[in-house]
């Protein structure tokens, strides 16, 4: 709809239309009295003409009645032209008459549509309100509930405030108690460090049998211990070139001390050669609660029975472990050795830390349950004489492989044969086995895996004739015929059976 300024705007112009119709109406009224005035003095003429007729001639007659009609012809053309006007008038009224109008029209919708929306918006602003007043209730009733758990947590926070004064009370008896048994505690404390004196002194002693070791050893003997970096020092002035020093002054040997078998003899050390280029030694410094090493099979020695650490002895260079024993059930067949798959908590014992091959990649599975399979980029050794019904006849045959891809449990394992690489002791490379060079373990057959190989990497500039991308393994780990046919002279390897061996091994 129209606002109240433009209604009046357009009532101004309504009436100066109107006032010019009536200034248009009152100059017809002045034109008309004057038609009148103008045809009296017409009449008037006509009546002097008629007068002087008699009294004029001809011509006279003539000439009036040439003047009336020139009067009438003027008139006329007057009255014509004033009626062209009104009609224009009247058209040029009704013409913005209708405009106005239809401005008004278009206005009035316009102030409608206005409304509308102005109306809209209440109405959506009113809705808005009304559901900020129900959240409002709604936070109120909360509000009201919320005090009401106040209360109640201030009466609980009461009572646990009586019961802490009772228990207060009760520490306070305890604290004198426990200041007594402090007492006592000091008491035994002296007691303590005076036993402690005496364990730094046997320690000393041990020490001192150690070296007495390292100076026996001529044969140059490594234990695979934290005491023999000196010797290790010595062989590096003695030997710049690992490679050339082992052809030419022969090898050395070390002892890997096996786990017991339940009886009560020592076991007897296991003399294997030195590694080439790499040290596989381990100091108790490597040892952590929780890992699961490999230890050494009093069989063949191969490295294939698993414990957790539960406490390092480092003092008694001894490891405190709990046995994992495999989950796999086998009734009424013989025991055979299982280096991969479930296994579960066995007995606890502790070792010395020369029966420790090395470190295993683990999972837990449950509270007791660990999972030990191997990994890709793994060297392990297989039975070659495996078959489905475990039927292998000791002593074991081997063959060495590199693990190429994880387990999978459709399809298996991938594995990739290594050969001896001839004139070094332990040097593999990937190399046919009957035609073979890679194949897969199926899920079932896990089993042929007998224990894993520690090794390193050779990048080949180690020395002459070693190949780019081959594997040094462990001598410990693998078995002494695949080490004698070895190129490299062996030196005599002298068995310790000297003082303060015992407290070495287990």
């Amino acid at each position: 709809m129209m606002d109240c300024g433009s209604i009046e705007r357009f009532m101004t112009q309504v009436r100066e239309h109107a006032l010019e119709v009536i200034d248009f109406k009152r100059q017809w009224k002045e034109y008309e009295e004057a038609m009148v005035s103008m045809e009296g003095t017409v009449r008037e003429h006509v009546v002097e003409v008629k007068r002087k007729e008699e009294e004029c001639d001809v011509k006279q007659s003539l000439e009036a009645d040439v003047m009336r009609l020139v009067l009438e012809m003027q008139t006329e053309e007057v009255v014509a032209q004033l009626k062209e006007k009104h009609e224009e008038l009247k058209k040029e009224l009704s013409l913005t008459i209708t405009e106005k109008s239809n401005e008004l029209k278009k206005k009035e919708e316009e102030f409608q549509l206005k409304q509308d929306a102005e109306a809209r918006d209440i109405e959506v602003k009113m809705n808005s309100l009304e559901v900020k007043e129900k959240n409002f209730e709604e936070l109120m009733r909360e509000l009201e509930v919320r005090k009401q758990e106040l209360e109640e947590r201030q009466k609980d926070l009461s009572l646990l405030d009586e019961t802490i004064k009772a228990k207060v009370t009760e520490l306070e008896k305890r604290n004198e108690k426990q200041e007594a048994e402090a007492k006592e505690i000091e008491v035994k404390m002296n007691s303590l460090e005076v036993k402690e004196k005496q364990l730094v002194e046997r320690e000393e002693l041990l020490k001192l049998k150690e070296k007495e070791l390292a100076t026996r050893s001529k044969s140059r003997k490594r234990c695979r211990d934290e005491f023999e970096l000196s010797l290790l020092a010595e062989k590096d002035v003695d030997d710049p070139d690992p490679a050339s020093a082992s052809q030419e002054k022969g090898r050395e040997t070390y002892e890997v001390t096996c786990i017991d078998d339940g009886t009560d003899e020592e076991p007897e050390p296991y003399c294997c050669p030195d590694a080439d280029f790499n040290s596989f030694n381990n100091t108790m410094s490597f040892f952590a609660v929780g890992q699961v090493w490999a230890l050494y099979d009093p069989f063949d020695h191969m490295p294939r029975f698993y414990a957790q650490i539960r406490k390092v002895l480092e003092p008694q260079l001894r490891v405190k472990v709990r046995w994992l024993e495999p989950k796999q059930t086998r009734e009424n067949k013989k025991p055979i050795p299982i280096a991969c798959g479930e296994f579960k908590n066995g007995e606890r014992t502790i070792n010395s830390y020369l029966t420790f091959s090395h470190l295993m990649h683990h999972i837990r599975t449950g509270k007791k349950g660990i999972t030990i399979n191997p990994r890709k980029g793994e060297t392990w050794a297989l039975f070659s004489d495996w078959n489905s019904d475990d039927n292998r006849k000791r002593p074991y045959q081997y063959d060495f492989v590199q693990v190429v891809s994880e387990l999978d449990s459709d399809n298996g394992i991938g594995v990739a044969y290594l050969g001896r690489v001839e004139g070094f002791t332990s040097v593999y490379k990937p190399a046919e086995q009957n035609g073979v060079l890679q194949m897969m373990i199926r899920p079932e057959e896990m089993l042929r895996f007998s224990h894993r190989v520690p090794s390193f990497v050779l990048t080949g500039d180690e020395g002459k004739g070693v190949p780019a991308g081959s594997f040094e393994l462990d001598p410990a780990a693998i078995p002494k015929d695949c080490l004698e046919v070895s190129e490299i002279k062996q030196e005599e390897s002298v068995e310790i059976h000297s003082l303060g061996l015992s407290s070495l091994q287990v």
